[in-house]
């Protein structure tokens, strides 16, 4: 077998087989996943899909009948041991695959704690749809949520459980929710929603153990001698990225899949995407992203590239979280922010929160507003040529009346 050999059928490695047929690609396609579920959806798992009773069905990226008609050969159960890169083979459960092109779409698993106490009946971490199918069970039945780190996940599920009036608390060792995605205009502004709903939280405070009985778990113990009760304890600690087998093939992975702008390994016919990859952003910086749109904008490049098609300039990074009924959008890069801008009216519960460079912005948050998050990423990729001077003079009408408004005066 020829063509590209693709391992991981996630967003990334989904989204890559369907672009290349999508742009003529005709070669043989084949994706190699160690999971036995058809491609899923992760977002939904850690948002409505926890307490609801969808099937895990509904979550699937694309039904199977839709790989045959793409002659695209997924291959489930599937794990690849090793890579022979001279003779272009990939070693499997299953057998060989040899390729033209390899794809590692391989993705990133939680981060662990592994204090006394983790492997209590009742403490969970969300990835995989198998998590998710036994957190669903636990949820049900529990009476007390402790939650370890105030991220995405950790606040959706968090918000999930206030909804349905079970006490929960919230342990971060940061000052504040969000800490290293978010402003901490949108971060006060989030820790107040969800103490609305009756969430407690915990700030600056590490935990030192799970405690529990062999019935299950029963609580947290913090630094400080702290202990919070709990029947059910969520990890959201953050994401590893996989692949370090790797380093055995000759592969470099530092911290991810290193690759260059190209998104190619040092051996130029193999490829990293998505969660896995450690990739060189627009000033030369190594760095990874684990977000949806980045898995698809990395597959839509990849596959632009493999079938020798013009490769789209990268999109600009883009994410989004839903929890205590606000719902978050967000762009570009936080880590480049320098000055911040607020538009909008907090207390209307529909704002903005644009991070400057000196005139340029370099990032966007967006809540209750898609308008605004538009315009965040039109901003960011020049399409509209707004600056900060301009945005700071008009920052109480909201970005939306405020773009319009310097349009008109343009015009």
């Amino acid at each position: 077998m020829t063509g590209v050999v693709i391992i991981g059928a996630g967003h990334a490695g989904v989204e890559l087989a369907f672009t290349l047929r999508d742009v003529g690609y005709t070669d043989p396609i084949t994706i190699l996943d160690k999971s036995a579920h058809i491609p899923y959806e992760r977002p939904p798992i850690s948002k409505g899909w926890i307490t609801g009773n969808a099937s895990p069905d509904e979550l699937a990226l694309r039904s199977l009948d839709s790989f045959v008609t793409a002659k695209i050969d997924l291959r489930l159960s599937c794990n690849a041991r090793e890579i022979d890169r001279q003779r272009k083979v990939v070693s499997t459960d299953s057998g060989p695959f040899s390729y033209n092109n390899l794809v590692l779409a391989l993705g990133s698993r939680p981060g662990s704690l592994t204090m006394p106490g983790h492997q209590l009946r009742g403490v969970h971490q969300l990835h995989t749809l198998e998590h998710a199918a036994e957190l669903r069970v636990n949820f049900a039945h529990a009476t007390r949520v402790g939650v370890v780190g105030a991220g995405f996940i950790g606040l959706e599920l968090a918000s999930l459980a206030a909804k349905r009036g079970i006490p929960v608390t919230v342990v971060e060792t940061a000052s504040r929710v969000m800490p290293r995605t978010a402003s901490e205009i949108l971060s006060h502004y989030m820790r107040a929603q969800h103490e609305k709903l009756g969430t407690k939280f915990h700030f600056s405070s590490a935990v030192e153990k799970i405690v529990g009985s062999a019935h299950g778990v029963e609580g947290l113990q913090l630094s400080d001698g702290t202990v919070i009760d709990a029947d059910l304890v969520i990890l959201g600690i953050g994401g590893l990225a996989n692949g370090e087998w790797l380093a055995a093939c000759g592969i470099e992975y530092d911290n991810g899949i290193v690759v260059d702008k190209s998104l190619r390994t040092s051996d130029p016919n193999i490829f990293a995407i998505g969660d896995c990859a450690r990739f060189e952003d627009d000033e030369g910086a190594l760095m990874r992203l684990e977000s949806i749109g980045n898995a698809a904008d990395q597959a839509r490049r990849t596959a632009a590239g493999i079938a020798g098609k013009q490769v789209p300039v990268a999109d600009v990074p883009w994410f989004w979280t839903q929890q205590a009924g606000v719902r978050v959008q967000m762009a570009g890069r936080v880590d480049r922010v320098r000055e911040w801008l607020l538009m909008g009216d907090e207390e209307k519960n529909s704002f903005s929160v644009l991070g400057w460079k000196g005139e340029r912005l370099v990032y966007g948050e967006s809540v209750n507003s898609p308008s605004d998050h538009v315009n965040v990423r039109k901003i960011l990729t020049g399409t509209n040529n707004v600056t900060f001077s301009h945005l700071r003079s008009l920052a109480g009408m909201g970005l939306t009346a405020a773009v319009k408004a310097a349009a008109t005066a343009r015009a």
